[in-house]
């Protein structure tokens, strides 16, 4: 159904694989109450979605639901998962399987990401960035970061030789790490998402992911998305 490189490093991957409903789906739960469906959207069904959005009546989105395959480093994992263990369990959040490195090794020392432009820390928020290194700067930050990804790899491939289990061997692996996941999720809990995801102040790895979801539903959801870009701001 469509997938994206977020971080273009030819290693990051978000797969949309599976997917139930639809804008017509929305305008038909929301109608639930009166005892009304549509057979296709018309302009009244267009008004509607927005309407739910601009008020945040959002439950109608829940029935629309979406299945992704995500291959991302592992401190953008730990980010995402907050978005899981925040989430009541009935309303938002469908479903997360992750790659466990106690039943699998990495057996790659690509397997890590490995960032091409550094940002300096922001001064005025501690936990964002702004702007980018200059070149030599930029150029030493990519090698002490690679040495670091590199030594990391050799530390637990060492220890595996030696007959350390994974679950304990997994331990010397850097959170710049690759791992993947499947998320089930529904179209609200996805926009909660997006938003945050895409603000001010969220990390741009992350931001990647987000964008690259937006992309891969607009063709699903199209009047849902547009409604959701021009309501998200007010």
């Amino acid at each position: 159904m469509g997938y994206q490189d977020p971080l273009n490093d030819g290693k990051s991957r978000i797969e949309l694989i599976d997917s139930m409903g639809n804008d017509l789906s929305i305008v038909n739960d929301a109608r639930a109450s009166f005892d009304k469906t549509s057979d296709e959207l018309n302009e009244k069904d267009i008004k509607l979605i927005n309407y739910l959005i601009k008020h945040q009546h959002t439950s109608p989105f829940r029935g629309v639901v979406f299945k992704f395959k995500v291959k991302a480093p592992l401190y953008i994992c730990r980010q995402w998962w907050k978005h899981v263990i925040a989430s009541n369990h009935n309303e938002e959040q469908l479903g997360w399987n992750e790659k466990s490195f106690r039943y699998v090794a990495i057996d790659d020392s690509n397997e890590f990401y490995l960032p091409q432009t550094f940002r300096k820390q922001s001064k005025n928020n501690k936990q964002a960035t702004i702007g980018s290194l200059d070149e030599d700067a930029n150029s030493k930050a990519i090698a002490i970061y690679q040495q670091q990804c590199e030594q990391s790899y050799q530390a637990y491939s060492q220890l595996l030789e030696l007959g350390v289990g994974r679950e304990q061997a997994r331990g010397v692996l850097i959170p710049s790490v690759y791992t993947s996941w499947v998320w089930t999720v529904s179209l609200q809990a996805l926009l909660n998402f997006v938003g945050l995801r895409l603000g001010a102040g969220a990390q741009s790895e992350i931001g990647a992911y987000a964008q690259a979801i937006v992309e891969l539903i607009e063709p699903i959801v199209p009047v849902s998305m547009a409604a959701w870009t021009t309501h998200r701001q007010t």
